[in-house]
């Protein structure tokens, strides 16, 4: 008997070893005990026989390999995940460990301090099944060879097990629903890596990331049919304060009566006549569902169709408030509320309370953190998997600002103060119609760790200043991590403002470093004073991510409470500031990075479609809606997070039958159709609609 076992123990070894690397992970990431759990052990089962199957048939030294192929490879990517995981709270995709490996070699400090503090969770997910691996080949418990009747029936008998823990996995899926981001659904329709490592386990998880980088997306774009969110409005009483407005006007015209009869009996003067609102929808002439009539692609035809049913958002009094002015506009690396104090970085504090102040504003985390930060405030679209920007370097833009606003005769140029060709920018931002500079291809840059966001405007500013009309983009660096003084050279520069404050040493590198963003933005307001434009320029900002970089224990700090981490996390500043505001004008609808572009579009006029963008215009009457990476989402009566299905009442109101599943289909279609925007390039099957159309950018003058 004890021989028996000691031939077929081989049989379990590996599937118990999987099961026992998925609730160690699950245990010490999620630190939960759940049905989740029970799903991935038995994918785990399955995986692990078919590994038991493998190093059952050839002789001992070719099981060996198999076996040690098997366990590294799993013990690579449960690692990869804990570590990468432990720093960007996010997992990355193979597609974007594939292509940012270079980019990501810079960091290597970073991933250093990752794996150091991640230790807890690499001994049971890493060290203990490669131990646990060598003593059993080193006793001959597994691996061995078997004569071939044997072999075949452990063969045989693991090919089966693996197929009914296979079957079993998939069958109890359903236990915990069908819904949308159900565990059933991400295993049999959509696939999402963070939700679906949560929910089907690690090996699952990376066996459908494996599929789709190497045999890439080619599941048809599916739409679910839902009400708008208009049509889930609910009766709410009115706020009783208004929203302040303070919109810049010109002062009308005193006029002069030099007729004498008017001095001989004063009549009283008439009211004048307000001008109407222009309320309607912000379009363009595209009949969206005759295009999807003739359309051949079936990809692009729905797409057509899903635009022909959106209700667009609509102009109000805020359309083209900015019209004429220059822009400027930042994706500011790490920024956050915290970064903010009054007197250290007074400018910060400045922008983020004057002008139009968005009192509910997000910056969700993507999968490629900074990249699809630029990524979402720069196109308006949500991104897909990894890379999205990159992917995007061939694709039409028309909407994005650089092209906007080159065909009303702007000067369009970007700059970086870290290398072009980091997350391949180089390609991506001319695309976007920009002239783009970084350090060393075209902007003169000190060589230091990060480099200055002030020495970044200082020397571009000279640039543009003296143009007619200018747009600007900045994605800045000096917020970057880490957030200790001698690991960031802006912190360790600006340490002499931060030393009296009352917090930690880390908690103090952070604002430190975001000092250098402060004293850019007072350098660059100062000149545009100088200039005497600053009331003709509008300055926008929005965060990439929220600082990731920074422990949670000093995130605690600065807010003075513990953060909430599903979505106060994400909370942060977004920023529409001019000179020529000079009340604030405060919105309190949620919104996020998503809604900028549209936004911004509607303040300066400009000729867009606003069913062609994700998020929607934050000043018009459309209803709230904040789209998290994971598909959980703020609307303007309440959160919902679709890790745990917690539902979180903003305004005292009942939500009707189906609002939560209604809205779930909404930000799954937007999903599904921003992928397919981005991988069927489907502006340029729009491109003849589009009314004066920039495609070339224009050469400027070297400097």
């Amino acid at each position: 008997m004890k021989d028996f076992i000691k031939k077929n123990i081989r049989v379990i070894y590996f599937p118990v070893m999987f099961i026992f690397m998925e609730l160690a992970f699950h245990i010490y990431y999620y630190g939960s005990f759940d049905v989740y759990m029970l799903f991935a052990a038995m994918f785990a089962a399955s995986f692990g026989f078919l590994v038991s199957m493998l190093t059952s048939f050839a002789n001992r030294i070719v099981n060996m390999v198999i076996a040690w192929i098997a366990t590294i490879g799993t013990v690579f990517f449960f690692g990869l995940q804990t570590v990468y995981g432990h720093i960007f709270t996010k997992f990355i995709p193979l597609s974007s460990l594939v292509e940012n490996t270079g980019d990501a070699a810079e960091f290597w400090k970073q991933a250093l301090k990752g794996i150091f503090e991640s230790i807890p969770g690499l001994i049971f997910v890493l060290i203990i099944p490669i131990v646990a691996t060598a003593i059993c080949m080193k006793k001959r418990i597994i691996c061995e060879a078997s004569d071939f009747k044997e072999s075949m029936i452990r063969q045989m008998a693991a090919l089966f097990l693996g197929l009914v823990f296979n079957l079993i996995a998939t069958s109890i899926l359903s236990v915990k629903g069908t819904e949308n981001f159900s565990a059933y659904d991400l295993y049999n329709n959509d696939f999402m890596l963070d939700l679906g490592v949560e929910r089907l386990g690690m090996i699952t998880g990376t066996q459908k990331d494996i599929s789709a980088f190497l045999f890439g997306d080619d599941e048809a774009t599916e739409i679910q049919s839902t009400g708008s969110l208009a049509s889930l409005k609910l009766d709410v009483p009115a706020d009783p304060t208004p929203i302040p407005t303070a919109i810049p006007t010109k002062a009308p015209v005193q006029q002069v009566n030099t007729d004498p009869a008017a001095t001989q009996a004063p009549t009283a003067t008439p009211e004048p006549t307000p001008t109407p609102i222009d309320t309607s929808p912000n379009v363009l002439d595209i009949d969206f569902a005759a295009l999807a009539e003739t359309e051949k692609n079936s990809e692009i035809k729905t797409i057509h169709k899903y635009m022909a049913e959106q209700e667009p958002t609509k102009k109000n009094e805020y359309t083209g408030m900015f019209k004429d002015y220059n822009f400027i506009y930042l994706v500011c690396e790490g920024f956050s509320p915290w970064a903010v104090d009054e007197n250290v970085t007074p400018t910060l504090y400045k922008l983020t309370h004057e002008g139009i102040v968005l009192e509910n504003f997000y910056t969700p985390i993507w999968y490629t953190s900074t990249s699809d930060g630029e990524y979402v405030a720069l196109q308006g679209l949500i991104p897909y998997s990894a890379n999205s920007f990159k992917r995007s370097k061939n694709n039409a833009l028309p909407m994005c600002f650089g092209w906007q606003f080159l065909k009303l005769g702007y000067t369009s140029r970007a700059y970086h103060a870290h290398t072009a060709t980091y997350y391949g920018r180089n390609e991506t931002h001319p695309n976007l119609g920009y002239e783009f500079k970084a350090k060393k291809a075209g902007l003169q840059i000190t060589d230091v760790w990060p480099e200055s966001d002030l020495e970044m405007i200082q020397n571009s500013l000279p640039d543009y200043i003296n143009d007619e009309h200018f747009h600007v983009y900045y994605m800045t660096v000096s917020g970057h991590m880490e957030y200790t003084f001698s690991g960031n050279t802006q912190a360790a520069h600006n340490k002499e403002y931060v030393q009296d404050l009352p917090y930690s040493s880390n908690a103090k590198a952070y604002i430190a470093c975001n000092k250098e963003l402060d004293k850019a933005l007072e350098y660059l307001i100062e000149e545009l004073e100088k200039a005497g434009i600053a009331d003709k320029t509008v300055i926008a900002f929005s965060a990439d991510h929220y600082p990731y970089g920074l422990e949670k224990e000093y995130i605690d700090e600065l807010a003075g409470h513990t953060v909430e981490k599903e979505f106060e996390l994400y909370k942060n500043y977004g920023v529409i500031w001019s000179a020529s505001i000079k009340e604030p004008i405060v919105v309190e609808k949620p919104c996020s990075s998503l809604d900028l572009v549209p936004t911004l579009s509607n303040l300066f006029g400009l000729e867009y479609d606003s069913r062609l963008l994700m998020g929607s215009d934050i000043l018009s009457d459309s209803p709230a809606l904040v789209i998290f990476s994971d598909k959980s989402f703020i609307t303007d009566y309440c959160m919902y997070n679709v890790n745990n299905g917690k539902i979180t009442m903003l305004k005292d109101v009942e939500l009707p039958d189906g609002y939560i599943s209604n809205v779930m289909a909404i930000v799954k279609n937007k999903f599904n159709i921003s992928k397919s925007i981005l991988l069927n390039n489907y502006y340029k099957y729009i491109m003849d609609y589009i009314p004066n159309v920039v495609t070339e950018r224009p050469k400027y003058p070297k400097e």
